[in-house]
């Protein structure tokens, strides 16, 4: 009943089924007037194809869509990149991180890569890959200062009601690794070699290898697929983020904060 990304809350998340964990051919996307409805098991009686209910729903800042899928961890996730674009000197609507509440900051002007500089030339979209980027401290919405290890900023630049991904020590329900335990893919969100990373471009979870962006939005490393956490990995210059390539999946991964990379946002 939902139409915005800012109207989602746990209720409306929880009221709809929980997936197993299947991916690929073995799922069937359906909408969520049927979710809701209850009209759908887990798995249906010839033991195949487990449906996974999504809808799109828009951010009202910019009326931009996502695609929203309750993932088989029990969390609403947006199945596409964020795309919000950033300008110099704007107040914009971002988000609490950690109670979901609507909160306002300010991009300031372009600036020298830290822990609090918005706009710099990481954070951009890229034409080549139809994705935006964006380096860490424009992704916590300039509130990386002074976070300590193992901490997570207090902002991010996702809608109100959703956040940015937490790193497994610090918010383990709302992690990638939590995430790709739930599938199977890695236990106690560690690295897995041999896995297959293949499954994490498949329906539901739908990523895709976008690389990341340096030395002034060049793009790099076009084999991987990195994504932002909120969490501090060390008090100098790096972040955690959860990343594949074709021979591991690492979901407690760390970048230093110069890095451009994409940005998926959890419901809280």
């Amino acid at each position: 009943s939902i139409t915005y990304m800012q109207e989602m809350t746990p209720a409306i998340c929880n009221s709809v089924h929980t997936p197993t964990n299947a991916i690929g051919s073995n799922a069937i996307l359906i909408d969520k007037t049927a979710a809701l409805a209850g009209n759908y098991v887990d798995v249906t009686s010839d033991n195949t194809s487990p449906k996974v209910a999504q809808h799109t729903l828009y951010d009202i800042r910019d009326n931009k869509p996502y695609t929203v899928r309750k993932l088989a961890d029990g969390n609403c996730w947006m199945t596409d990149n964020l795309a919000f674009e950033l300008n110099a000197n704007t107040t914009y609507a971002g988000t609490n991180n950690i109670t979901g509440e609507e909160v306002s900051f300010n991009s300031g002007n372009a600036c020298s890569i830290s822990r609090d500089c918005i706009i710099d030339g990481n954070t951009r979209y890229l034409s080549q890959t139809n994705s935006w980027y964006y380096s860490w401290a424009a992704s916590v919405a300039g509130s990386g200062s002074s976070v300590p290890v193992d901490t997570d900023a207090t902002l991010s630049i996702c809608p109100a009601h959703w956040r940015l991904p937490a790193n497994y020590t610090t918010v383990k329900s709302r992690s990638y690794g939590n995430l790709t335990d739930a599938y199977g893919l890695t236990v106690n969100g560690e690295v897995s070699n041999g896995n297959s990373t293949s499954s994490l471009e498949a329906v539901p979870l739908s990523y895709a290898r976008y690389g990341y962006t340096q030395s002034g939005g060049s793009l790099v490393g076009t084999d991987y697929n990195i994504h932002w956490s909120s969490t501090v990995y060390s008090t100098s210059n790096r972040a955690y983020n959860y990343g594949y390539s074709t021979a591991s999946i690492t979901p407690q991964r760390n970048s230093t904060f110069s890095y451009g990379l994409p940005i998926r946002c959890v419901a809280i």
